[in-house]
């Protein structure tokens, strides 16, 4: 799981289950008063007399408290007028009411903590863990990239404590935060999918992962916090992503997000853990739509490895005020700087020098909207672009060849 400081073609979701949430089920009942011999009841003292709307307000607080901790309950309330349980002389019985309490949260987490696996990565120094999710019988598992990128090594610790070992499929950093593993085909649990694009704000949601590497299977419960939220994520800038006041913690990175019918909504990712301003902040977690992530993880495999992306082959820091104040004066506040380029790669066969600053590729301006990234993204591997450089306050474009991303 990253921690952010003031800040992820072809194919289909192929294992999209049927759409449709099963609701929880409630009734209340409460039975009329009669009074003696078909006459209307004798009014209640006006200090104790209580309205309809009180039987509502009451079953909204019980509804509340206790809606969320009870499993297939029956609450029994005696609803009278008085704190004895008993009539009030001359008037109405007390009434009775029934409230059918079932635990949905208790539910999507049985049907979907088995799809949810603890990932290892290990390398001769480093050992990492993550989280992911089973997403097709053939032994398909979703993570995110930043789990598993640079490993030698790496495993699969099923729900029931099994292990298996993992391969890499590919993953598609950094223009989005997704990789896909494969595992043995067998006995796996699959993860159902929902329509992330039919998410609300204050639906309820449940993190499933393996916080700080170790404690494996934990669950918390949130509420959707703000849908389609603007984010730099490995320099790429997203506006689809998920927040969510579930708590999230390293370790959490790669596993899943469901709704209460138990369905993959999101890919926990990234973590805010204080403003630009440096101050502390809590509650505030982002998920990459499982839109998206299905879609990503769809080309991976049928392209059996990264999906192809263009690069022009060099390192480079997008401008902002951060970065601006750390760097010698330039001629232009926003664009690409570039720090290092490859030898004879497409950057520097087009003429590019470090410290130049890009500032359009194509028809795209490069600025805080649209990252060096992003502008990319539009383009395929072989396709030659027009670059526009600021060099030193002189204006120079390159016509550049794009290379494929290794």
């Amino acid at each position: 799981m990253t921690s952010e400081s003031g800040e992820p073609g072809p194919g289909g979701r192929v294992w999209r289950p049927p759409a449709g949430d099963e609701g929880l089920a409630g009734r209340a009942e409460t039975p009329a008063a009669e009074g003696a011999a078909g006459a209307p009841a004798a009014p209640a003292p006006p200090s104790t007399r209580r309205g309809p709307g009180w039987l509502a307000l009451a079953l909204a607080v019980v509804a509340a408290a206790l809606g969320g901790g009870i499993a297939g309950g029956l609450l029994v309330l005696q609803l009278g007028d008085d704190g004895d349980g008993g009539a009030q002389p001359g008037g109405s019985a007390p009434s009775v009411v029934e409230v059918d309490i079932t635990s949905a949260v208790t539910d999507a987490v049985q049907k979907a903590r088995p799809a949810v696996v603890r990932v290892e990565s290990a390398t001769r120094r480093t050992f990492d863990v993550g989280s992911g999710v089973v997403i097709s019988a053939e032994g398909y598992i979703l993570t995110n990239a930043h789990v598993v990128l640079g490993t030698d090594q790496l495993k699969v610790v099923f729900a029931d404590g099994s292990e298996r070992p993992a391969v890499l499929i590919g993953h598609d950093h950094p223009f989005n935060d997704i990789a896909v593993l494969q595992v043995a085909p067998v006995g796996l649990t699959v993860m159902e999918t929902a329509d992330s694009d039919a998410l609300r704000p204050g639906e309820t949601v449940i993190a499933i992962g393996n916080p700080l590497g170790e404690l494996y299977g934990s669950v918390t419960v949130g509420v959707i916090s703000g849908l389609n939220r603007s984010r730099l994520l490995d320099g790429v800038r997203h506006d689809d992503i998920i927040q969510t006041d579930a708590a999230v913690n390293s370790g959490n990175s790669g596993g899943a997000l469901v709704n209460l019918a138990g369905q993959l909504v999101g890919i926990p990712t990234t973590i805010l853990r204080q403003s630009g301003a440096g101050q502390p902040v809590e509650g505030v977690a982002f998920a990459i739509p499982a839109n998206r992530a299905l879609d990503i993880a769809n080309r991976i495999i049928a392209a059996r490895g990264p999906i192809p992306r263009p690069s022009l082959e060099l390192e480079h820091i997008d401008l902002n005020e951060e970065v601006a104040a750390r760097l010698p004066a330039l001629a232009v506040s926003s664009g690409a700087v570039v720090l290092t380029i490859v030898q004879g790669g497409a950057a520097a066969q087009a003429g590019i020098r470090a410290g130049d600053v890009i500032v359009q590729v194509g028809d795209d301006v490069i600025d805080a909207r649209t990252p060096l990234l992003n502008a990319l993204a539009g383009h395929q591997p072989g396709e030659t672009v027009k670059v526009v450089l600021n060099r030193n306050g002189r204006i120079i474009e390159a016509e550049v060849r794009l290379a494929k991303r290794s």
